[in-house]
């Protein structure tokens, strides 16, 4: 969450967690140190809020055990407190930007695109054995591209923290028989 005061949206933001009766704990400029010794005491919740607010020249965290909706969200389901530190670790460092995150599938997508459109063009295979060749160097190409673009979310499964993808909603059209007839 990004604002031009930082103290003008941590008052809207105390202001709306005081409304849902929740007490978070506030972190002003943490060393990544302290960010992650939390970790063990908040792995037992079944929810974790994480609400980062940056300043023009400082941050601040807010932390609390419970679930609310925000604009630019992720959500993470997290396996082990190793996992925890892990993604402490990555959001204090700001590694996890959610506007990153929904850039990622379409580079991917255009990138393995591109490259198999470039690969058709100049390359001729002579024999079986060539084009199989190739085609590997590139499929691990692409591979290494992807992983770079998007680090560190395809990382995040082998330390145990799992991107839990959320469902668009849809508004639904509700037929009314009665105002059509009119």
């Amino acid at each position: 969450m990004s604002a031009s005061s930082l103290a003008e949206t941590s008052k809207v933001l105390e202001k709306r967690f005081s409304s849902l009766g929740i007490r978070p704990v506030r972190l002003i400029d943490p060393e990544c140190y302290t960010l992650e010794s939390l970790a063990d005491s908040l792995y037992g919740s079944e929810h974790i809020g994480i609400v980062e607010v940056k300043g023009e020249l400082n941050r601040m965290f807010y932390l609390f055990p419970e679930k609310i909706e925000l604009e630019d969200a992720l959500e993470f389901d997290v396996f082990t407190p190793e996992g925890l530190k892990y993604l402490l670790k990555l959001i204090c460092k700001g590694k996890i930007d959610p506007k990153k995150h929904k850039r990622f599938s379409m580079t991917a997508f255009l990138i393995s695109l591109s490259s198999g459109f470039i690969t058709s063009l100049f390359f001729e295979p002579r024999n079986y054995w060539d084009y199989l060749l190739f085609s590997i160097l590139i499929a691990v190409l692409v591979l290494l591209v992807v992983l770079l673009i998007g680090y560190p979310f395809p990382i995040l499964p082998f330390k145990g923290v799992k991107l839990v993808e959320r469902k668009k909603k849809t508004i639904s059209k509700i037929s009314c028989p009665q105002l059509w007839n009119r």
